[in-house]
């Protein structure tokens, strides 16, 4: 990467295999290589230019809705990830389009396909996104001072976290983690403030933004737990007559849960609510009701608590490892790697199939 300047503008080089790309407000932006002498710098000599244009940062928006909208095939579909209207997202488009000086989409009733040139340009916009949040990341402090931080629920700090930290920490022994808890919700808007390099969460119930990417992680089913001397198998009959612990209805799991059992019609008399499912088991394991909760790890190993199934009735979460596409962070890929490993290190045995 070079800074370099032009008169009043200073630009950043990123470098892209045989190509460069040059990002900066009011900069130009296009692929070349090395050669000559401009302005008392190494000119760059232009190797392939079908189109040069302005880049700032009041254009990143339309090119992070080029890349969502090609994804999805639809402006409505894109909406409704963005958070926009669909006029809004066509007006971005229409913008993008003027600036290039080329169509990029063909337009069929509701969906909407990438033309040839939409089509050549979609690599190249994605790099340079990339280089953008590079460049929001230039004054970070060094980092050998900076920490890692890992925003973290509580169902997996110990199951999945603790131990892929553990082997981190011997491929990286000087790099420092600090683990934020929280749910999902809150930790995904902290990731995208930047207060966390990823996010070890449920997958959220609704379309990713163009500039997150997820890592899935595992996939829990969810059954009953009651306590030990529970004789009915029937997990309705259960819920009609035992209390009900609820899995909290905030976080994306229980927002799972709470559908599922609208969908089903049922209404369970609830005694107490909490995200923390471990204090859920300990209170099913003391009597206390009945729950219906994600199969963690700790489901199988607490005491006095059985575990029923749900049967045909079937629904599961996922939980992996949230990012910022562009966003750089010292160990975040070996902990992702570490991560998927301690997943299938530590999948649970199915009571009803031992």
């Amino acid at each position: 990467m070079l800074l370099f300047g032009n008169g009043s503008k200073e630009f950043l080089d990123f470098p892209k295999g045989n190509y460069h790309f040059v990002v900066g407000k009011g900069a130009l932006i296009s692929g070349y290589t090395g050669g000559g002498i401009l302005n008392g710098k190494k000119k760059c000599r232009i190797l392939v230019v079908r189109r040069i244009f302005y880049v700032c940062q009041t254009m990143i928006p339309e090119l992070r809705t080029f890349i969502i909208a090609a994804q999805t095939e639809s402006f409505a579909s894109a909406a409704k990830v963005i958070g926009l209207t669909q006029s809004a997202i066509s007006a971005q488009i229409r913008r993008l389009e003027e600036e290039l000086g080329y169509d990029l989409f063909e337009r069929t009733g509701r969906s909407v396909t990438l033309t040839s040139a939409g089509n050549a340009i979609l690599s190249q916009v994605e790099d340079i996104l990339s280089s953008f949040e590079a460049l929001r990341g230039l004054r970070r402090p060094p980092t050998d001072s900076v920490p890692l931080r890992i925003g973290a629920i509580s169902t997996v700090q110990t199951s999945l976290l603790a131990p892929a930290i553990a082997r981190l920490h011997l491929e990286l022994p000087d790099l420092k983690v600090r683990i934020v808890p929280g749910l999902s919700m809150v930790l995904l808007d902290r990731l995208d403030a930047g207060e966390l390099d990823a996010a070890l969460i449920v997958r959220p119930p609704f379309g990713l933004m163009p500039d997150m990417q997820w890592h899935p992680l595992v996939r829990q089913t969810y059954v009953m737990v009651v306590p030990a001397h529970t004789e009915h198998e029937n997990w309705r009959q259960i819920l009609q007559t035992q209390p009900f612990i609820r899995y909290d209805s905030r976080s994306f799991g229980g927002r799972t849960l709470d559908r599922f059992l609208k969908a089903q019609g049922i209404a369970p008399r609830q005694v107490v609510e909490t995200e923390e499912l471990h204090t859920i088991l300990q209170m099913v394991a003391n009597n206390m009701g009945c729950s219906i909760v994600p199969y963690i790890f700790a489901v199988s190993v607490v005491p006095n608590i059985r575990v029923l199934p749900l049967g045909e009735h079937r629904i599961a979460r996922e939980v992996g490892v949230m990012t910022l596409r562009g966003h750089m962070a010292e160990g975040r890929e070996a902990l992702i790697r570490y991560l998927d490993e301690a997943s299938r290190d530590n999948v649970p045995p199915e009571p009803w199939n031992s």
